[in-house]
């Protein structure tokens, strides 16, 4: 056991010599490093040896106890505080456990209730010492890996988790003041989405080198934070200070793009001051990141003057609400979804071609990755890029309209091919989880599908598509198949099997079993052993 400091402070003799020799204080958790007789006298002792606990009377000549917990918390020192107290003098107790005092104890003191007193003073004090003592270590971490730190704090900004003011309180807890005055400018930047068409794994180890060369050249010059978007977009952004001066990053894109021999792609967004200006440069470098991919230009600069906020938005709502309708087979619902994202689409001929390149790309990569599509389905994704910045505009948004409709049309004509694959590597799999675990009553989706490596939701979808009914029907149903397997068996009682079934309350599993099979369990076993 750890001991902790104790000091003693008693103005009758009698009394302080009893709490000196009477009490196994190291039994208790404490080892008595002084003691006095007033606590003008315990102060300076006290301020010397910092005790962890300080247990002293209340009342006292020079100086009572309650001006001794006032004195020591001016000089600083966290002592705890134990008063004791006479009957009479409760008042004075009750105030000193208003100014912080952790209990109190009446005199004549009792051994049973200081022992008790004294424990649990010691458990608060010792969880409180390991708080301050990894406080203090996080505190450490904190300041020696701050810009680490405050990279994830601008990223959760950026992605809208943390609030603009506590990022403002951070930065001045961190001594960052001058981020709410700085310029920042954001770089978009990534490997053109063809490459991961024709060469996954070649397309993975650009983006990396991308990453390490540019992020590696920019903090040579800057202090830098990096955000990667879901899509693998790489958002660097820049701390300009007050220079306001881009050129030189402009020569950077420019060098590293050829060095990619063109696979890059890259967006450089104008000057925003601040923290509320750099979210803005963020949002403005993704937009023009988008336009310069489906535009199939290497790099795109925003001009200062320019605002972005006059520039279409893509309806990425739309474009999910059509990966629904798809993945549902459901034309109608595919019907209303491209109507809605046409009517939002731009006035600019330029941007509504970007746009339904966008979609394309976009549907293409979601089908693929769901189910596979067939060469002829990714031959007409192909013609479609091919021509959609030659043809006349209605007539790219009727070709690709009807290959929407192809694909619902592939998919309800060849179900069986398209899920066998997935019925195969993992619902056998499930089943067989559920058959060896029904006496858990609390059997659930999640530990099901955390099993077969799949998310909960998909999982729950994919098992009803391929058995016809829902988990939590289907494990009811083989529950009760257990349970008739085991009354079939004459060899236990309707307790057992409701543990064995994992229905451990037997009227809820008779309930459960008629509604199953039209018998009560009893019946049932009747029926067979007839």
């Amino acid at each position: 056991m750890e001991l902790l400091t104790l000091y003693l402070i008693d103005d009758e003799a009698i009394i302080l010599k009893g709490l000196l020799e009477t009490y196994d204080w190291e039994n208790m958790g404490f080892q008595v490093v002084g003691w006095a007789r007033d606590g003008e006298e315990a102060l300076p002792d006290i301020v010397e040896k910092k005790p962890d606990v300080v247990l002293t009377d209340v009342r006292m000549k020079k100086m009572s106890g309650l001006t001794l917990i006032e004195k020591v918390k001016e000089q600083g020192i966290s002592a705890n505080f134990v008063v004791i107290s006479a009957y009479r003098d409760f008042e004075y107790a009750k105030k000193a456990c208003e100014n912080g005092a952790m209990a109190y104890l009446v005199k004549p003191i009792e051994d049973e209730e200081l022992e008790k007193t004294m424990g649990e003073i010691y458990q608060k004090c010792r969880e409180k010492k390991f708080k301050e003592k990894n406080y203090s270590l996080w505190e450490k971490i904190l300041l020696e890996d701050q810009d680490n730190f405050l990279n994830q704090m601008v990223v959760k900004y950026l992605e809208g988790m943390v609030e603009e003011k506590e990022l403002e309180e951070l930065a001045v807890s961190l001594r960052r003041q001058d981020m709410m005055t700085n310029d920042f400018v954001v770089a978009a930047v990534g490997i053109d989405i063809a490459r991961r068409i024709i060469n996954q794994k070649e397309f993975n180890m650009k983006q990396y080198a991308l990453e390490t060369e540019l992020y590696k050249k920019l903090k040579e010059s800057y202090q830098v934070w990096l955000r990667k978007t879901q899509d693998g977009i790489l958002c660097f952004v820049i701390d300009l200070g007050k220079e306001k001066k881009t050129a030189s990053l402009k020569i950077l894109l420019k060098n590293l793009q050829e060095e990619m021999k063109g696979d890059m792609i890259s967006a450089l967004s104008g000057i925003g001051t601040g923290i509320e200006g750099m979210k803005n440069a963020c949002d403005h470098a993704l937009e023009l990141y988008e336009i310069a991919a489906e535009a199939g230009a290497g790099t795109i600069l925003m001009d200062n003057k320019i605002s972005l906020k006059s520039l279409p938005k893509y309806s990425a709502d739309m474009e999910t609400q059509i990966i629904s309708a798809l993945r549902k087979g459901d034309k109608e619902q595919l019907k209303k979804a491209f109507e809605k994202f046409l009517y939002v689409l731009p006035e600019s001929e330029y941007f509504i071609r970007i746009y339904l390149r966008r979609l394309a790309v976009r549907i293409e990569f979601a089908m693929e990755e769901a189910w596979g599509l067939t060469e002829g389905l990714r031959q007409s994704f192909h013609n479609f890029y091919e021509t959609v910045d030659s043809v006349a505009i209605t007539k790219m948004v009727s070709i690709l309209y009807q290959l929407f409709v192809r694909i619902i049309e592939w998919k309800s004509t060849a179900p069986k091919q398209v899920s066998d694959r997935y019925f195969q590597e993992y619902i056998p799999v499930a089943i067989a989880y559920i058959q060896e675990h029904l006496q858990k009553e609390d059997l659930s989706i999640t530990e099901v599908s955390e099993h077969v490596y799949l998310n909960p939701v998909y999982f729950g979808r994919l098992f009803k598509n391929e058995v016809k009914m829902s988990f939590k029907r289907y494990v009811q149903n083989m529950r009760m198949e257990k349970a008739k397997e085991l009354l079939a068996e004459q060899e236990y009682h309707i307790s057992e099997i409701c543990d064995k079934v994992g229905i451990p309350n037997a009227s809820y599993f008779s309930q459960v079993f008629k509604q199953y099979t039209g018998m009560l369990p009893s019946e049932y076993k009747r029926s067979v052993d007839g």
